[in-house]
């Protein structure tokens, strides 16, 4: 087994991971517990991570119903997983001013151009994890309660 990094180490790993505004996966669950998961593109702006879905879905009704979600980021190798609240909600059009241009800018594709159905989500970590492999589960939590650990 490797050294397990420290948890300041741990964080400049998840914010690195966070600002390549990559593809991950998004769980969510109906207030009867039903879990929903979904890929999505998930783009950083500092301070949250804001998500584009269709309004009619399954995810998108979650999220207004609990207002919860859990963002899973890397491989298990090098995972980062996100508790995370809404914050904000948006139709996803173009007026729809910095969740639109803080999605578009790092997603590279615009949801206003799919349909009038689709709806930005601005969502505030509350809890993050981060490791690589088994081996670092020990110590791996980074934010508690919204605040940095390090």
């Amino acid at each position: 087994m490797s050294e397990l990094r420290t948890t300041a180490q741990r964080r400049a790993d998840v914010l690195v991971t966070l600002e390549r505004q990559g593809q991950g996966w998004l769980a969510t669950a109906s207030r009867d517990g039903i879990p929903r998961l979904i890929a999505v593109t998930a783009t950083w702006t500092g301070t949250d991570v804001v998500i584009a879905t269709r309004t009619p879905s399954p995810t998108a009704g979650n999220l207004d119903e609990t207002r919860l979600a859990r963002l899973a980021l890397g491989t298990p190798d090098d995972a980062m997983m996100a508790d995370l609240e809404v914050s904000e909600m948006a139709p996803a059009t173009r007026q729809a001013g910095p969740l639109h241009d803080a999605f578009v800018g790092a997603a590279g594709w615009d949801p206003a151009d799919e349909g009038p159905d689709w709806r930005y989500f601005r969502l505030r970590p509350t809890r993050i994890e981060a490791y690589r492999g088994y081996g670092e589960l020990e110590g791996r939590a980074v934010m508690r309660d919204g605040a940095w650990l390090a």
